[in-house]
C-alpha cells in the first residue's frame, strides 16, 4: 500500500490587510492634565483660574484634572500653553470610547 501525502495551499482572491491604525475620537472642549504630587497642583490650579478654565473632574488617586477648554481658545493651543505650566508632566486629549460600537475583530497572525 502506498500513501500520497499532498500540499495544498490557500489562495486568497483579496488579500487581507493587516495593518489596522485605530484613530481614538477624543472630545472637542476637555483634555486631561497631569501634575507631580510633590510640586503639587497650586501652580495648575492658578493657570485655570488665569487661562479660563473650568475643571470637569479631579482624579485625585492619579494626581490628575479632567479641564475644558475656555470657549475663545482652540483645544490644540490650550493643550499646549498647560504643558507649560510648573508641575504639569503630561497632557492629553480625552478620547471617547462608546460601548454602543460594534465589536471589530482583531487579524492577529502568529
Amino acid at each position: 500500500m502506498t500513501s500520497c501525502k499532498s500540499k495544498q495551499t490557500l489562495e486568497l482572491s483579496t488579500p487581507i490587510n493587516i495593518e489596522h491604525k485605530y484613530v481614538p475620537e477624543h472630545s472637542p472642549n476637555v483634555f486631561l492634565v497631569m501634575y507631580n504630587a510633590e510640586i503639587g497642583k497650586d501652580p495648575l490650579l492658578k493657570a485655570i483660574k488665569e487661562y479660563g478654565c473650568d475643571i470637569i473632574y479631579d482624579y485625585g488617586i492619579i494626581n490628575g484634572l479632567a479641564l475644558k477648554k475656555p470657549e475663545s481658545k482652540t483645544l490644540e493651543e490650550t493643550m499646549a500653553y498647560f504643558k507649560k505650566v510648573k508641575g504639569v508632566t503630561h497632557v492629553e486629549y480625552d478620547n471617547i470610547i462608546r460601548l454602543t460600537d460594534p465589536v471589530k475583530p482583531r487579524l492577529e497572525i502568529q
